[in-house]
């Protein structure tokens, strides 16, 4: 059965579209065409195979076996049988090398995330993958590797012979992250349902941005507010929650615009991926099957983090977390650790803990908890928002129109064994992939050691727990005051009353 002989329903991230654009094609003359608005420039219509040279089929010209796809005008949105070239190559890419889901994640959050509504600017403009200087800003570090994966991937996809497409590379980040949320809910990996969801439901369309501006970056959300952080704020404090729960209000919700259920539900993306770069020595999930081995198949994304940050700790306040904060064992003044949790130590920074308590002081900024506490009994609900907001996320400064892959393909068809062709990685050169996999990977380690070596100071401060900074900080000021010499004060990891080091 072919897929394509059926009107499809197309369904963005969960929520059935108020526009439905993907239309039920019209058989006309034995043939498949569309509604005016969806013809695909790059498609001959024919009655015989002498009217276009090549073969007649279902009333579209096709290539011959192994002849290149002809391309005289590039589209901006691909056909169905083109995306499904491109999931070929990110499913073949995120099974050599797993972590790329939660990177892919990220990445989609820090280009899009630069959006502010007021001016307005930023937004999912590609900027990430187009200006280099976009990746050498603290927000966006350790984000070279993935980003070097998908431009070698969109690199690989345009010059396919069976691909005619000029896609922007904000609708690659974009896809990449609706493509690793979408694999991973529920049981994770690829299946038939999934598949049609990515064929069907992502809309293609966004222009890249041509001067990108790094200052966007500060619109993403820090995560930085224990002692030497963003506010400088004393060790212990439940101020530091005050500034986390404001960081989100201003920057998620004022610049963004989202909710306060779309920007809470949208960081518990946390659920996959794992803190790589910036802990040496410390790197970890946020949940447990949130791990990039989590199965064969990579992490679960589900609504673990929420359970975790709501039914794990034993504090109900801010407040009284700030004095015990179980279930870590660690605080590390702008983060927290529990060493342990399944066989798996978990990370989580400030910014995460805040959506668990409600507000301190009351009316400080929003009650995150309410939405947290119902995402975490209900994975189905979490799901369901979550990619209602990615949807919106997604198109954050899109100001022209959006459209699904069109349906008929000028190069092929497509019915379900094009499926298995995804999951078998039939018809691409993979040695390409697998050689631009391993030298991003092998720069992105070199890139991480220099961060390192640049920035130790400020990754010592962020690894050093409270009670041992307590004790440097202590050393500092017996220095300062000329009790002790200033060399064992050890003052390359000190952080001073007012922040400073």
């Amino acid at each position: 059965m072919r897929f394509l002989s059926t009107a499809l329903l197309s369904i963005t991230h969960g929520v059935v579209m108020d526009k439905i654009v993907l239309v039920e094609s019209k058989l006309v003359g034995g043939g498949m065409t569309l509604f005016e608005d969806n013809k695909d420039p790059c498609v001959e219509e024919c009655k015989e195979d002498s009217d276009c040279n090549r073969v007649c089929y279902d009333g579209v010209c096709k290539p011959l076996p192994g002849e290149p796809c002809p391309c005289d005008e590039p589209k901006k949105i691909p056909d169905m049988c083109e995306v499904n070239i491109l999931m070929k190559y990110m499913e073949a890419a995120v099974k050599v090398s797993p972590k790329l889901l939660g990177q892919w994640t990220r990445a989609g959050f820090h280009d899009a995330g630069t959006y502010d509504q007021h001016v307005p600017e930023g937004g999912a403009n590609g900027c990430l993958m187009n200006e280099p200087l976009m990746l050498l800003q603290h927000e966006n570090f350790f984000l070279d590797g993935p980003i070097a994966v998908l431009k070698a991937i969109k690199e690989l996809w345009h010059d396919h012979p069976e691909t005619c497409i000029d896609v922007s590379s904000a609708d690659i980040i974009q896809f990449a992250i609706f493509f690793a949320t979408t694999r991973q809910k529920y049981a994770p990996g690829l299946d038939y349902e999934k598949w049609k969801t990515l064929l069907t439901a992502f809309e293609w369309g966004r222009p890249d941005e041509t001067e990108c501006l790094t200052d966007w970056t500060w619109n993403l959300p820090g995560f930085e507010f224990g002692k030497g952080g963003y506010g400088g704020l004393p060790y212990h404090d439940p101020l530091r929650c005050q500034a986390s729960g404001q960081e989100i209000k201003e920057k998620m919700m004022g610049r963004n615009g989202f909710s306060q259920s779309e920007a809470t539900v949208l960081i518990g993306a946390h659920t996959i991926g794992e803190f790589r770069g910036t802990f040496p020595g410390l790197q970890a999930p946020w949940v447990y099957n949130g791990r990039d081995n989590y199965t064969p198949e990579g992490p679960m994304f589900d609504n673990e983090f929420f359970r975790y940050i709501i039914h794990e700790p034993i504090e109900s306040n801010v407040f009284d977390f700030s004095s015990n904060f179980q279930p870590f064992e660690t605080d590390f003044s702008t983060w927290f650790r529990d060493d342990d949790f399944n066989g798996t130590p978990l990370n989580h920074l400030d910014t995460d803990v805040v959506l668990a308590f409600p507000p301190h002081p009351a009316g400080a900024y929003p009650d995150y908890s309410v939405d947290s506490s119902a995402f975490s009994v209900d994975n189905d609900l979490f799901l369901k928002a979550f990619f209602a907001a990615l949807d919106k996320m997604s198109k954050l400064g899109v100001t022209v129109p959006l459209f699904p892959a069109t349906p008929e393909c000028a190069c092929g068809e497509i019915d379900e064994s094009d499926f298995d062709e995804v999951l078998n990685a039939t018809g691409i050169d993979l040695p390409p992939l697998l050689e631009a996999i391993g030298q991003a990977e092998a720069d992105a380690e070199e890139t991480k050691k220099k961060i390192h070596a640049e920035f130790r100071q400020d990754i010592v401060r962020l690894t050093v727990s409270v009670e041992e900074a307590k004790r440097m900080l202590e050393l500092a000021e017996k220095a300062e005051a000329g009790v002790i010499d200033a060399e064992k004060a050890e003052p390359a990891v000190i952080v001073k009353r007012d922040g400073s080091k």
